[in-house]
């Protein structure tokens, strides 16, 4: 994060970073600088330009993830991991959440080849952040590094990321009777059945709390924070038991709920 000069930006196959911009038009607003992996994404025509962003903890940091897909002559996806507690972060997510556009600066191998502007579809996201932020602890530059690191071993390849930041709604819940707990085709453990609840939108879930809320249901707040995750995801991840409630390690998108994979919804 830092000012950026858009002019003297050099960038590797793919990258993308942000930085508050100056010199320019743009000057003392949040930009993204990137370059294509294919080098065939060009200016004209619709580039259908889409937005993605997620909060994902990963051991005591909390990740903010934002996602960008590149509908060209080529579908690319770029991706900005923004470190909360960096020097003048707090300046950047502030701007992020008060201004209604950015400016995509696209890079060839030795200089800017065009922009684009594009509404900032992630304001509400980003004025949500700092009230979640404020309940972790601090963290260094290097374990922030760690935990990309470590997050992304573990999720790549981007369309993996893409998929589990979906914005997703937040199921109404079903009236009482059919399809229950009985309905389900395979095995849920015993533990984890008080926790069962079929949703129209998800099928069969189980309401388990996101691992970031882990200091909540410490103080006792845990009631408030359960959310249906499909019993697919619940299982593959397993859960740890915090004052009897099941935590479990899936990123929480502030007014959308968990974020899961599609396919793992089972009507």
């Amino acid at each position: 994060m830092g000012f950026i000069d858009p002019n003297r930006v050099r960038l590797l196959p793919g990258q993308c970073i942000e930085g508050i911009v100056e010199g320019s038009e743009e000057q003392g607003e949040v930009g993204f600088f990137m370059r294509s992996e294919s080098g065939v994404i060009r200016r004209n025509g619709d580039l259908g330009i889409e937005q993605r962003a997620g909060l994902i903890q990963f051991n005591d940091v909390i990740l903010v993830l934002t996602m960008l897909k590149v509908q060209g002559e080529v579908v690319e996806i770029f991706e900005i991991w923004w470190n909360y507690y960096a020097p003048d972060a707090d300046t950047h997510f502030r701007r992020m959440s008060e201004q209604d556009w950015v400016t995509l600066h696209f890079y060839g191998e030795k200089s800017r080849e065009f922009t684009v502007e594009t509404e900032n579809r992630l304001k509400k996201f980003f004025a949500s952040v700092p009230g979640i932020m404020k309940k972790a602890s601090p963290w260094s530059d290097t374990e922030f590094d760690r935990a990309v690191r470590g997050f992304c071993a573990q999720s790549y390849p981007r369309e993996n990321l893409w998929e589990m930041i979906q914005m997703v709604r937040e199921p109404e819940k079903v009236r009482t009777g059919p399809p229950g707990l009985e309905d389900y085709p395979g095995y849920i453990p015993e533990e984890l059945r008080p926790f069962y609840e079929y949703y129209p939108d998800k099928g069969h879930c189980i309401k388990v709390i996101s691992s970031m809320f882990e200091e909540e249901v410490l103080k006792g707040n845990a009631e408030e924070r359960l959310t249906p995750a499909p019993v697919r995801t619940v299982l593959r991840g397993g859960v740890r038991w915090v004052n009897g409630y099941p935590v479990a390690p899936i990123p929480f998108i502030p007014g959308h709920g968990l974020a899961v994979p599609p396919e793992d919804n089972e009507l």
